[in-house]
């Protein structure tokens, strides 16, 4: 088993009397935000490969910057830095190696907010099927990028407070795949100055994809997190990082409802649209924090495990095996807990895994859970199906330890795409890719045919469970 933690203050803790309030024992917490640009060079021969919807979208200008946004926070003894990428996912393997050249911060999370108006940073969305869409120098580039914004961060701490707020918004999410069940609560934590109580920064888990703009835009941005961001800019005066949440299923802006200042229906698929929502959302967290409670945010804990997951999909397996996916995997062993010999052109073994990480950052009081990809809402609700439907695949499946159980005790939020992007993050029982169908249908529905297996919500939720586990008892011997 290879079960890594970082647990910041333990040693000193025992001599601390029991009786002491947390107050006292709290540690100020230290903050900083700021964002780096990492939009690509569109004016080259080269094509830039937009991610996301089909392959062969190049890129053809530039609406709005894109940039790595992060937050850097200190204990005093623990420092845990934050990064919001506006691309479609990011690799564990990119980044541990960034985490190489931060030695001088303890643990660093790197999400992706998974943009669909981006450039490809998996590979899978070159000119075709057969061409990887990924450019090397452009990642190597990101790399540096998120560096320099953490090394960046180091320097400009400053003592703060926050407040954590939550609001439920189901009208701003839409679920295109049965059954019908959406994470609709955005979280939203603010750091205010010690010196003057101002806002200095916002961190926001949002609810849906960023695909606002539709398959059909070649324009890079942001999506409609840029203009969240803008609405925030504007109510507060800082910046803000914004990561997404529990998206898979299909969580996606809602195709009807959302209204202009004229009540003009709008439909996706245009900057009108995404600025329209995204102000929505930005708005939604202004709503939230109206009724924010502040909440102790040290001392800084962290715990991570690394796991292995089969690659089971055929359509993943062969684009691996064309150098469309540049990734190392490893011979699947059978088990979670390790990995066989590293899979090269000679050594090709009957089933493939990958490395990734499940993570719960322990900020005081709060909760942060990183899940490497795009997790169904049903394994934050719990409203998988009991029995399950008729005709799906796995029906006797156990059903897996869900998140509102695991930390119900605590405030949390839920870091989507953390250090990796492994795809959907699907319930075993939900699971329904060979006829007959589920729900009567003639076709599969979508989801799927982007996870790797109908293993890998078992493993990341046990693994998740794993850590809620650690996590208590630490908190018990506190």
């Amino acid at each position: 088993m290879r079960f890594l933690t970082v647990i910041g203050t333990l040693a000193c803790w025992a001599f601390v009397s029991s009786a002491a309030s947390p107050e006292l024992l709290a540690a100020p917490l230290q903050f900083s935000i700021g964002q780096v640009d990492i939009t690509p060079d569109v004016s080259n021969n080269k094509a830039v490969w937009l991610a996301g919807y089909y392959h062969g979208r190049a890129a053809t200008d530039v609406h709005d910057p894109i940039h790595a946004r992060g937050i850097l926070l200190s204990d005093g003894d623990q420092s845990v830095a934050i990064v919001s990428l506006d691309l479609i996912g990011w690799s564990f393997p990119s980044t541990q190696r960034i985490r190489e050249q931060l030695p001088e911060v303890d643990y660093v999370m790197v999400c992706s907010t998974h943009s669909h108006e981006g450039p490809d940073t998996i590979g899978i969305w070159g000119e075709s099927f057969i061409k990887s869409g990924l450019n090397d120098a452009y990642n190597e580039r990101v790399e540096q990028a998120v560096i320099t914004l953490v090394r960046q961060l180091t320097t400009t701490l400053e003592p703060v407070t926050a407040q954590f707020a939550t609001i439920d918004r189901p009208e701003l999410v839409h679920d295109s795949r049965l059954p019908i069940v959406i994470d609709s609560t955005i979280r939203v934590l603010q750091f205010r100055s010690k010196t003057n109580n101002k806002p200095v920064g916002q961190l926001v888990q949002g609810t849906a994809h960023p695909e606002a703009l539709g398959s059909k835009n070649t324009l890079i941005t942001s999506d409609f997190p840029f203009y969240t961001q803008q609405r925030l800019q504007q109510e507060y005066d800082c910046p803000t990082v914004y990561v997404s949440g529990a998206i898979g299923g299909l969580l996606a802006p809602p195709p009807e409802g959302i209204v202009d200042q004229s009540n003009k229906p709008l439909h996706p698929g245009n900057f009108e649209y995404a600025e329209v929502y995204g102000t929505a959302v930005g708005q939604a967290v202004i709503d939230a924090l109206k009724t924010s409670q502040p909440l102790s945010l040290t001392p800084i804990t962290v715990d991570r495990k690394e796991i292995a997951i089969p690659i089971d999909n055929p359509l993943y397996r062969m684009a691996r095996s064309l150098n469309v996916i540049r990734r190392v995997s490893f011979e699947w062993t059978g088990s979670a807990e390790s990995w066989g010999e590293q899979i090269t052109r000679k050594f090709r073994p009957e089933r493939g895994a990958i490395v990734t990480e499940v993570a719960v950052v322990t900020l005081g009081s709060l909760r942060v859970l990183g899940i490497p990809g795009e997790l169904y809402p049903e394994l934050v609700t719990g409203d998988i199906p009991d029995p399950a439907l008729p005709q799906v695949d796995y029906p006797e499946a156990p059903i897996e330890p869900v998140v509102k159980d695991l930390f119900a005790n605590q405030p949390w939020m839920l870091m989507g795409l953390a250090n990796d992007e492994i795809g959907y993050i699907i319930p075993k029982r939900q699971w329904d890719r060979e006829p007959p169908f589920a729900y009567g249908r003639s076709l599969s529905q979508y989801g799927e045919i982007n996870s790797c297996s109908p293993e890998v919500g078992p493993i990341i939720m046990k693994t998740l469970a794993e850590l809620s586990e650690r996590n208590a008892k630490a908190a018990e011997g506190n």
